[in-house]
C-alpha cells in the first residue's frame, strides 16, 4: 500500500459512514495486520489447517462431503477480514447471524465485522442436507481514536425539515444498493488492487469517531487523499450496484458487488463515470477523487461491506504482492 508525498498540503478529509463520516488531520500509520494462516477447527476435530496457502480448486458434490474440512479458504479471520472459500455448489454457509449460498463454482464469501468476536464458527449444510460446523479463531485489533471539532452542525447533528428530508431519500438509495446479490463471485485469490495509485492515507479503518465532542459510530473505511480530479479505479470485477452524485453525506457515492453482497463503495468523488448495472473488471476507471457531501478537501474514502458486516477493503491488497 502506498503512502505517497503527493507535494501538496495534507488535506482535512471527512467521510461519511452511511452517516458516520471521518476528517484526518495527518497521514497515520497502516494498522500492522500481517497475513497468516487462518485459524480454523472442525467438529471432526481436524488440526487447525492454514487457509492462507489453500488453493480453490472447483469440486463436484460427493453424496457427503469431507466433514473434516467444509470450508477451504484463503484470506484472514481478523476483525474486519474476509475470507473466500470454495465448498460444493448450492451449499448454505451461517456465519454469525449471516446466511450465504456458494455459487455454481462452490465459491462463497465470509466476512468478519470489525467487532466480530474472537471465536466465530461456521454453519455448513452441503447439498444432501448433511451438516457440519467449523470454527475461526477471529484475530483482534487495536483502533485509533479520532476527533473532529469545528464541523457544520448541519453535518453532526442539527438538520432542517428539508435535510432530513434529503437524508431519507439518500438512504433509501443506498438500501437498494446494498441489496444488491449477483450470484457468482467475481472476487479472487488475487484480492483487491488499490482504488488510487498514488494517495496519502489519513485515516485507518475502523478509528472511533468523535464530531464536535460528539460519539459517533466507527470510521467504517480507508481515507486516501489525492488531488481532485485523480482517477479512481475499480480494485477487482464486480457490477455497479449504486452510482449517485447527489448524496447528502457522501456527496457522489458508487457501490460495486463483487459477487454474494460483497459491496465496495467510493464516496466524496468529483466525478461518477459509470452507471448503475454496469460491468466493471479490475483497473476500469469508475470517477474521480474529489471533496464532495460532507468533507474538507479531496480524498476517496474506500469502504467495504458483506451483507451489514463493516470490513476492512485494505486488508484485501494485502493476500499477494501487487
Amino acid at each position: 500500500m502506498r503512502a505517497a508525498a503527493l507535494g501538496f498540503a495534507l488535506l482535512l478529509a471527512a467521510c461519511s459512514s452511511e452517516a458516520q463520516e471521518q476528517v484526518a488531520i495527518e497521514p497515520v500509520p497502516t494498522p500492522q495486520v500481517k497475513p497468516e494462516a487462518v485459524e480454523t477447527s472442525s467438529a471432526h476435530a481436524e488440526p487447525l489447517h492454514d487457509a492462507k496457502s489453500a488453493t480453490l480448486n472447483s469440486k463436484v458434490a460427493p453424496e457427503k462431503m469431507d466433514g473434516s474440512k467444509p470450508l477451504t479458504c484463503v484470506g484472514e479471520a481478523v476483525q474486519g477480514g474476509l475470507l473466500l472459500c470454495r465448498t460444493y455448489g448450492s451449499t448454505y454457509v451461517t456465519l454469525g447471524n449471516t446466511k450465504a449460498q456458494s455459487d455454481g463454482n462452490g465459491k462463497i464469501i465470509l466476512g468478519f465485522d470489525r467487532d466480530a468476536p474472537a471465536t466465530m464458527t461456521a454453519k455448513v449444510v452441503d447439498p444432501g442436507g448433511h451438516s457440519y460446523s467449523q470454527a475461526f479463531n477471529v484475530k483482534s485489533r487495536n483502533w485509533d481514536i479520532s476527533r473532529i471539532d469545528g464541523l457544520p452542525k448541519n453535518q453532526v447533528s442539527e438538520y432542517t425539515p428539508e435535510e432530513l428530508k434529503r437524508i431519507r431519500a439518500a438512504t433509501a438509495r443506498k438500501k437498494v444498493g446494498f441489496a444488491s446479490r449477483v450470484d457468482t463471485v467475481r472476487l479472487t485469490e488475487a484480492g483487491f488492487a488499490s482504488p488510487v495509485a498514488e494517495y496519502t492515507k489519513t485515516t485507518n479503518f475502523g478509528a472511533q469517531r468523535i464530531l464536535n465532542g460528539i460519539k459517533k459510530r466507527p470510521h467504517y473505511g480507508v481515507d486516501m487523499a489525492a488531488p481532485a480530479g485523480t482517477p479512481i479505479t475499480a480494485p477487482a470485477g464486480g457490477v455497479v450496484s449504486l452510482a449517485d452524485d447527489d448524496m447528502y453525506f457522501e456527496g457522489s457515492l458508487i457501490m460495486i458487488d463483487h459477487g454474494q453482497g460483497l459491496i465496495s463503495y467510493y464516496l466524496h468523488m468529483q466525478d461518477v463515470l459509470v452507471e448503475d448495472g454496469q460491468i466493471v473488471e479490475t483497473g476500469d476507471l469508475i470517477g474521480t477523487v474529489g471533496s464532495k457531501g460532507r468533507s474538507t478537501g479531496p480524498h476517496l474514502c474506500w469502504r467495504l461491506k458483506w451483507r451489514g458486516q463493516n470490513l476492512d477493503p485494505e486488508l484485501l491488497t494485502k493476500w499477494v504482492d501487487k
